[in-house]
């Protein structure tokens, strides 16, 4: 099971949960995201970008090991009311984080091959951030557990 497809599976939900009722304009990839300049990006828009994995349990020596993969899923807002302290933005936001929660908390993406124990969960993520271009950052953090077996 590869980063890869996990970013693929969690941006088609997003598409079909977020973009695809008017929630957001688009849902970037991480890839596509990072050749985004900020001035050109849509919004309201979310991003997903992998943001690494913790070890987890062993069993048998290291035979088995649980890891925990993280994903953010940044939402992208702009607004030019009060635009130095994100204020508009903040208003704009509030119905996609609604939408975002239930899209994600719970569900296990239909990946080919060994699948996934556990269901993506809420995570603690950073704070918001606004630019100096008036954009606004607001990432959600999703876990989701899966257990690999080594061959000794």
């Amino acid at each position: 099971m590869s980063v890869q497809a996990l970013e693929s599976a969690l941006v088609a939900r997003l598409k079909d949960k977020l973009q695809t009722p008017g929630h957001v304009l688009h849902v970037y990839t991480a890839g596509e995201y990072a050749q985004t300049e900020e001035r050109s990006q849509l919004t309201p828009a979310a991003a997903v970008i992998y943001n690494g994995y913790t070890p987890g349990d062993e069993v048998g020596q290291g035979v088995q090991q649980a890891v925990t993969f993280e994903f953010l899923v940044v939402l992208i807002t702009r607004s030019g009311v009060d635009f130095a302290q994100g204020g508009g933005a903040a208003d704009d936001v509030s119905p996609i984080f609604d939408a975002l929660l239930p899209a994600v908390i719970g569900w296990r993406p239909p990946i080919q091959g060994q699948g996934f124990p556990s269901p993506f969960r809420l995570s603690a993520a950073p704070g918001s951030a606004v630019s100096e271009q008036g954009f606004a950052y607001w990432p959600a953090a999703f876990t989701i557990r899966r257990t690999y077996r080594g061959t000794p």
